[in-house]
């Protein structure tokens, strides 16, 4: 979700300040300090996605995420389960040794048994902390083309100059909600692709 609205923020930024840059300096400057206005031929034809919105009502992000959730829930469980299996083999082998019952050699390789066992363990929390950080990256960035493809048809559709991102974490501090188009991208993006 953060690489969503990072990709959102920096297209938003970049169409700010070409808007900036191109509309601005060339326009003539109002002296007043109430309002600035355009030209009718300059109009420009901009419209915003509440991304916080977008987020928690495509049904496909929602889907990948409790699906990425339930994954780390179950690994997590899994190597908590494998840590005090682990963790039980240690107490008893320090049960049996406190007790004479193991002889030196048979202590000694026992301990590096233990410590194999731990070290394996530990590889493990680690490969699965990367295919899951992995897997969630390749998921983000395939919602995010998604978002963009469809932002793009939208934009073309209706000859939008700029799609700007709204939301928390967004540089734009206030909107007109008639230019809000939040609505029509979650319903194209939730419709069934056929």
């Amino acid at each position: 979700m953060n690489r969503i609205l990072l990709g959102l923020n920096i297209l938003l930024f970049l169409a700010v300040g070409y808007l900036f840059l191109d509309k601005f300096s060339s326009s003539e400057t109002s002296t007043s300090t109430d309002s600035v206005s355009l030209p009718a031929d300059n109009a420009l034809n901009i419209v915003y996605v509440n991304t916080d919105t977008l987020l928690n009502q495509y049904t496909l992000f929602r889907d990948q995420q409790k699906a990425i959730s339930a994954r780390e829930e179950s690994a997590d469980a899994k190597l908590k389960a494998q840590a005090r299996a682990l963790e039980r083999e240690i107490m008893m082998l320090n049960e049996k040794a406190s007790k004479g019952t193991m002889t030196p050699k048979d202590l000694q390789a026992e301990e590096q048994r233990l410590t194999i066992k731990q070290q394996q363990l530990m590889s493990d929390q680690e490969a699965i902390t990367k295919e899951l950080m992995a897997e969630s990256s390749r998921i983000n960035d395939a919602l995010q083309q998604e978002i963009t493809s469809t932002l793009r048809v939208i934009q073309a559709q209706y000859n939008y100059d700029y799609v700007l991102s709204y939301g928390g974490g967004s540089p734009v501090l206030a909107v007109n909600d008639s230019f809000d188009i939040t609505n029509e991208v979650i319903n194209r993006l939730n419709k069934p692709k056929e």
